[in-house]
């Protein structure tokens, strides 16, 4: 179906001159064979003058709205899981669908760096994959999908096929789905209660966003095929009548983070830079918007409010895996309110919101004030946002760049409540905000230190997108600081790992997380290495108790770090299941840490972990001293 074809209110005509699109998105998708539109002149063109429908199913003709009457379930049909009946024409005439737009020369696909195989487009970018082939989302059957082709990503093949799928009817909830595994890390969407009333209530302004969602919850559940919902919610951001409002922020920001976990940055930033063209023309970034356009729903204004902070923390955590300085929303005014609590934005008891201005005085407070989960994430987005140029330039250890910045680390610490510490709440179930904004900090922490530590990155590790590039680490004061910065490294990579140890699936964390996971296990990968390796070196003595006790924190912290090595590569492994970049990630990381543990069988990697850990164990017994730096870290680590 001709993505032109895709309409909700005939009326609407959009007006390019509202908003500046990235008129590229096109261009830059078609390169990579995937199906976006910008809304060209032509299109626009073309949809006034669309090709009329013969006739409307019943359904939507009972509720007075627009049909494509496509064959053998209309679009809204299939968005809103309706039966699908046509009678038969009364003016005897037989229906035909909307002709398919003629693929022309120049739309030839080419290759992404992040897909290997892609699809072919046709002229007006739409997808090839046959829309009418999508069966009723509940309650379906399905024996093939029309597509020939499948995404794949280095080293591993997607975990599910469209054509693997087996002929079966089931009963598939893709909007619980959505709600049970990813909006809890990303909960900026209504409540499940208030959209399933605004779907009955007013169903139009949700079309947009709908098949993302279901494209998203299809991605965690085996039985269902994604590619097809991924088609239909492709030719449905690409479409010319895309309104101008706060869903369709909320639809392109989740589908550029679906995108991107599914190992596709480039395409991903597409879509993110649409959403924040569209939320700056709304004025998104200031405080009025919420309350103009939350139609008096307190709940609805949240979801704004919420929006907005998501677009302004995928837009920071995309420029920072693809190790960039800067991004978009840095330097952007915003005073837009604080969310509050993920319970009671649930609930529809929306308290009144704190600021960040009452937030940066908490020092202040008389009475210590708890602020939300998202408060402390966001937060921990701001500190990424001003010291992203910092992480990836060169400085002296001492700089005072680096002690401000690590400064921040320590006071964001520093004034978390109690409440905020303990990440598993009181009934056993875990805070994915503050999971995530944990897992941030300690993470920046790494980035910051690790240059300047005892850990350097290994030239492997570069085979990994997640490795960003290692700054000058020659100084006449670097040696006077390795300690210190080797502690505080160690120190971040530890508790990264050990985040995925509480309680919970795996899966259920943001995916965005795999990147730091990557980058964590790597560290640690390095740090066995440095243990292993540093044990045995100085001059045997005769009483060396001392001596014995460091090696034996050397070795302990070897054997420890070997097993968050273990824990990390494990909660990789979870997320291979569902997202391509969990796939690729995990065999970079693997790759790495065979080659700098153990080699890998084949001459590749000398194992000097390994044979550094039996020099060390050695040593126990033997009084050989270890050498005073790695002395120094072991003593600050293991005490």
């Amino acid at each position: 179906m001709d993505s032109s074809q895709f309409f909700l209110d005939p009326n609407f005509e959009f007006d390019p001159s509202l908003v500046e699109f990235p008129l590229d998105i096109g261009q830059a998708q078609m390169q990579s064979g995937e199906a976006i539109d910008a809304g060209s002149g032509s299109q626009q063109t073309k949809l006034r003058s669309r090709i009329r429908a013969s006739r409307a199913c019943i359904a939507c003709r009972s509720r007075h709205m627009k049909c494509d009457s496509v064959e053998p379930v209309c679009t809204r049909c299939q968005l809103y899981d309706k039966t699908c009946v046509y009678t038969k024409s009364r003016r005897g005439g037989s229906h035909k669908a909307p002709p398919a737009s003629t693929p022309t020369p120049d739309a030839e696909p080419k290759t992404s760096p992040h897909t290997q195989t892609q699809t072919p487009v046709s002229a007006s970018r739409t997808s090839s994959i046959d829309i009418d082939s999508i069966s009723k989302i509940s309650s379906w059957e399905m024996t093939s999908c029309h597509t020939s082709k499948t995404r794949t990503f280095p080293e591993f093949s997607p975990t599910f096929s469209p054509l693997e799928v087996p002929s079966r009817k089931q009963d598939v909830d893709l909007l619980a789905t959505y709600y049970e595994f990813f909006n809890n890390a990303h909960p900026l969407v209504l409540p499940r209660r208030q959209l399933q009333a605004r779907m009955r209530s007013n169903p139009s302004s949700l079309e947009y966003l709908i098949p993302v969602m279901n494209y998203i919850g299809s991605v965690y559940h085996p039985e269902v095929p994604s590619a097809p919902l991924l088609a239909l919610a492709e030719q449905t951001l690409s479409s010319s009548t895309l309104p101008i409002d706060g869903f369709s922020v909320q639809a392109l920001t989740l589908f550029a983070l679906a995108r991107h976990c599914s190992d596709e940055y480039s395409i991903a930033e597409k879509y993110v830079d649409k959403a924040i063209d569209i939320a700056l023309a709304l004025g998104m970034n200031l405080p009025d918007f919420a309350e103009d356009f939350g139609e008096g729903d307190a709940i609805l204004q949240e979801s704004w409010r919420r929006t907005w902070w998501l677009l302004f923390t995928i837009d920071g955590l995309f420029a920072t895996i693809s190790h960039y300085c800067t991004h978009r929303l840095q330097n952007v005014d915003m005073n837009v309110d604080l969310p509050c609590e993920d319970a009671e934005y649930e609930s529809g008891i929306i308290p009144t919101p704190h600021t960040f201005a009452q937030y940066d005085s908490r020092e202040f407070l008389e009475q210590e004030i708890t602020f939300s989960s998202l408060t402390y994430l966001l937060d921990s987005i701001r500190i990424l946002s001003d010291t992203m140029s910092i992480i990836h330039s060169p400085h002296e250890p001492g700089d005072k760049a680096l002690t401000s910045t690590d400064a921040k680390f320590v006071n964001w610490f520093l004034y978390l409540p109690n409440s905020k510490r303990e990440i598993v709440r009181p009934d056993g179930s875990v805070d994915e905000t503050m999971f995530f904004a944990h897992l941030i900090v300690n993470t920046e922490k790494l980035l910051l230190h690790r240059p300047y530590s005892h850990i350097p990155y290994s030239p492997l590790e570069t085979r990994s997108k997640c490795t960003p590039l290692e700054t000058t680490r020659d100084s006449r004061t670097l040696q006077q600081s390795l300690a210190m910065h080797t502690a505080k490294a160690l120190e971040a990579l530890s508790t990264s790992i050990t985040l995925f140890a509480l309680p919970g699936d795996n899966v259920m964390h943001s995916p965005v997380a795999t990147c730091a996971l990557a980058l964590a296990v790597m560290a640690q990968v390095g740090a066995c290495r440095w243990y292993g390796s540093g044990c045995g070196v100085g001059k045997r003595g005769r009483d060396g108790k001392e001596e014995r006790e460091r090696d034996e924190r050397r070795e302990r912290g070897y054997r420890e770090g070997r097993d968050r090595v273990r824990l990390g590569l494990g909660a990789l492994r979870a997320g291979t299941k569902v997202w391509g970049l969990a796939r690729r990630s995990l065999g970079e990381v693997v790759g790495v840490a065979r080659e700098l543990l153990v080699g890998d069988g084949n001459g590749n990697g000398d194992g000097s972990g390994v044979t550094g850990l039996r020099r060390c164990e050695e040593s126990v017994g033997m009084g050989v001293t270890s050498s005073v730096a790695g002395s120094e870290v072991s003593e600050m680590v293991m005490r």
